[in-house]
């Protein structure tokens, strides 16, 4: 029972990284998005792709075109919000030791990319309302009342999916809220003097604050304040913008974060609210001829940088196993096998980084610097390096 055709609902990454790694192995599949044009896909702001996520895009021959869109991080920098160094990260060593970079990038550039290499397997404006799967295939609905059916479905869509939802029977316990906001930017500020290509900044403060930045390009700068719940309880967002709050919360962290936020446009700053899913409330990530990958399998919080990169890693291990493996069930069984311990610790990882990021007292929080200052240059990044690292493509 070899897979011939497969359905794979959701065009972010995750989904199209699985429909790419499938048509290369000569499936036929379709990708059906419910955002109705292409266009809308491509949102967001920045973020990181760690070396992991591109020694699974080299699988699928996608690394250097990647790489032709981002910008190459060298040194990950831990600071405090007076500006003192916690901890310093040579990631270049790394990337050589490897062989693959680590990068930042516009997430509307990894989209474009992976939609134009997807073709004309995407169909956009088809919402997923449902499916039945039997001992022959499994039959997709959509809002507009057609259906499609294949060998395989695949859950690609998001958080919330409805894929995930329809598995289980309409039952499912929701996201776990963290406990704070990332607003999310990218600010056009030129010149290498206000910020540096190739460091990631990574700023931790009192009051249950962060903020993380780093260049883009010669002209953009990515951008990400976290803010918890108690500290932006007190924000006014009637009476002022986004902006202008988010001015006012961090006027006196270090520069160049107020110039960075004084070039950023209102209509650009995006406030999320970050959630994850725990493994200890998780359930199997495929039934059947049904299965799930990325946010629709194992949503984390944003502190790994990982989220992208084990949707990736999802599409990439699914679709070679699916073409290779002559039955369906193995191939689910297997891919669950292989990737579950592995993002259930970057899920329990990303909450606990997240936790600390909460705290608000000084005392605490110089605590909390000091823990950082000796062991986050050290044991931290043993820690991080050997989890990403220990892959099994």
């Amino acid at each position: 029972m070899s897979v011939q055709k497969a359905l794979v609902i959701g065009a972010g990454i995750g989904g199209l990284t699985t429909a790419i790694g499938l048509r290369q192995a000569g499936v036929d599949v379709k990708v059906f998005e419910r955002r109705t044009e292409p266009s809308r896909l491509l949102t967001g702001g920045g973020f990181m792709l760690w070396h992991n996520a591109f020694v699974a895009l080299r699988k699928l021959s996608l690394d250097d075109q990647v790489a032709k869109v981002s910008s190459e991080i060298l040194v990950h920098e831990f600071r405090s919000d007076s500006g003192r160094t916690l901890a310093r990260w040579q990631i270049g060593p790394e990337a050589q030791r490897i062989g693959a970079p680590a990068v930042a990038l516009r997430r509307s550039d990894l989209n474009s990319l992976l939609l134009e290499e997807a073709g004309d397997s995407v169909v956009m404006g088809a919402q997923c309302v449902g499916f039945e799967q039997d001992a022959e295939g499994v039959t997709a609905r959509f809002a507009d009342g057609s259906v499609e059916r294949a060998d395989v479905l695949i859950g690609a869509d998001g958080m919330r999916s409805a894929v995930r939802s329809t598995l289980r029977h309409g039952h499912d316990l929701p996201p776990r809220y963290a406990g704070y906001t990332a607003w999310q930017a990218i600010a056009e500020l030129p010149g290498e003097d206000v910020v540096p290509s190739g460091t990631f900044f990574n700023l931790w403060g009192r009051n249950g604050l962060r903020f993380l930045y780093c260049r883009l390009n010669d002209r953009e700068v990515y951008w990400d304040a976290i803010t918890s719940d108690e500290t932006s309880a007190a924000f006014d967002m009637f009476r002022k913008t986004k902006r202008d709050v988010m001015c006012e919360t961090y006027a006196q962290w270090p520069d160049p974060i107020p110039r960075i936020l004084a070039a950023t446009r209102e209509d650009a700053i995006l406030p999320i609210d970050i959630a994850d899913r725990p493994p200890t409330r998780d359930a199997a990530w495929g039934h059947g001829r049904v299965v799930l990958v990325g946010d629709a399998a194992h949503a984390m919080t944003l502190n790994l940088s990982q989220g992208a990169g084990q949707a990736i890693e999802d599409g990439v291990v699914l679709s070679g196993l699916l073409a290779r493996e002559p039955d369906l069930g193995t191939a689910i069984a297997q891919y669950e096998k292989l990737r579950r311990e592995r993002v259930e610790a970057m899920v329990r990882g990303a909450y606990r980084i997240g936790e600390l990021g909460k705290w608000r007292g000084s005392l605490v929080c110089g605590a909390r610097d000091l823990f950082m200052r000796a062991f986050f240059g050290t044991f931290a990044k043993k820690g991080t390096y050997r989890l990403m690292m220990n892959f099994d493509y």
